[in-house]
């Protein structure tokens, strides 16, 4: 019998996030095939990982952001505190994975803001690291060219969720794109639009400025008081609050209050969302990230249109006016509106472009076809360290 790979999977955050549920996709296909351990700060993380495998917990692990959401300015420079602290746990889960885990293969890093603690790492560990990228990175600026060289360096395996993610790394570091995975979500029933009459949006992820759900909420509440038969469906939750962000104001949260406007239904966190996508028509992801969120793949199988905010279209995923409408400017308020009033009048089109949606997903993120990049590149990475 073929003697199993151990895989630790270094996860950054502890709350319940994209990136974990698209970990716990691939996760739950390769456990049969892998013997996976889980390094993760306290939370919902941990909870939902240790039923695939052993989990180390931690207080936190030391991050830098220099992707797209890195916002180092003013009084956000006191954020460095808090990962300088951070060493000290971080250097802690090395001591607790030395004596717990005999064995690692290949340690596996879920998001390139762990740069901070994949140098600790180096030197307590000489197995491949591999890094996972899921949101687009700044690679032109000081921190980003040091952090690419170290990358070169340090780093057998960088992974991309999509197209657009590899490009925004240098083409030295040969990036590799595997997809999310969609695998739990079967599409039983046939999809109905417009259920009591009304034009039903919806959102899923957390309850986030920068995901653009304060706008759609805006836009929708002006469209509402114009007495339109729409409604918006809200799938998701409030970040907590850490007591840095209370004292110096660094909170992404939306207003509160703006869930309680009328006409909106709050469904809060949903482990089953099908659901979700079997109530609403068209997907709302307005986000400031240029980049398309795992909720227009999901929608895409359920013939589901998407509103996205895109500076330009990505044509494995998203094409503007065949899969959905996209506006380019973050926070161009008056371009979501009239894209939800087309929509709204000209619900034909809402249905036409679901089904394209979900031809271009079916074909992109083939479940097999990503599954298996992935276990070649943890193959290949068993192959190197041997040679």
């Amino acid at each position: 019998m073929k003697k199993k790979i151990n895989i630790l999977i270094v996860h950054s955050i502890g709350e319940f996030s994209g990136s974990l549920k698209s970990l716990e996709e691939y996760i739950k296909i390769l456990k049969k095939e892998y013997n996976f351990y889980f390094l993760t700060p306290s939370g919902v993380a941990e909870k939902r990982l240790e039923k695939y495998g052993q989990v180390i917990k931690t207080t936190g692990l030391c991050k830098f952001d220099n992707s797209i959401l890195g916002h180092y300015k003013g009084l956000r420079w006191l954020l460095i505190i808090r990962e300088i602290l951070l060493i000290f746990p971080t250097l802690l889960s090395v001591y607790l994975l030395k004596k717990k885990i005999k064995k690692i293969d290949i340690i596996h890093f879920n998001e390139i803001t762990l740069i901070p603690t994949i140098f600790i790492f180096k030197f307590f560990f000489s197995v491949p690291f591999i890094l996972h990228c899921r949101i687009l990175f700044k690679k032109n600026n000081y921190f980003g060219k040091k952090i690419c060289n170290f990358l070169k360096e340090n780093i057998l395996e960088i992974i991309a969720i999509d197209n657009d993610v590899k490009k925004s790394f240098p083409k030295y570091l040969k990036v590799k794109v595997v997809r999310n995975f969609l695998f739990n979500l079967i599409k039983t029933k046939k999809k109905v639009y417009f259920r009591d009459g009304y034009l039903n949006l919806g959102y899923i992820g957390s309850y986030l400025k920068y995901k653009g759900l304060e706008d759609l909420i805006l836009v929708f509440n002006k469209l509402n008081k114009k007495k339109k038969k729409i409604r918006l469906y809200l799938a998701g939750n409030f970040i907590p609050e850490k007591w840095y962000g209370k004292i110096f104001n660094f909170s992404n949260n939306i207003d509160r209050k703006l869930i309680n406007s009328k006409n909106i239904i709050n469904l809060g966190h949903l482990d089953n969302i099908q659901n979700f996508y079997e109530k609403i028509d068209i997907i709302c992801f307005p986000s400031y990230l240029n980049a398309l969120g795992r909720p227009v793949f999901e929608a895409g199988l359920y013939n589901i249109p998407s509103i996205v905010c895109l500076k330009k279209e990505q044509a494995d995923s998203f094409i503007n006016k065949k899969t959905g409408l996209s506006f380019k400017k973050p926070g161009d308020l008056k371009k979501l509106k009239n894209i939800i009033n087309y929509f709204y009048l000209n619900k034909k089109q809402v249905s036409v472009m679901g089904k394209d949606a979900n031809k271009l997903i079916k074909k992109n993120h083939n479940v097999q076809i990503n599954l298996n990049k992935l276990k070649n590149i943890y193959s290949q990475s068993i192959k190197n360290i041997k040679k």
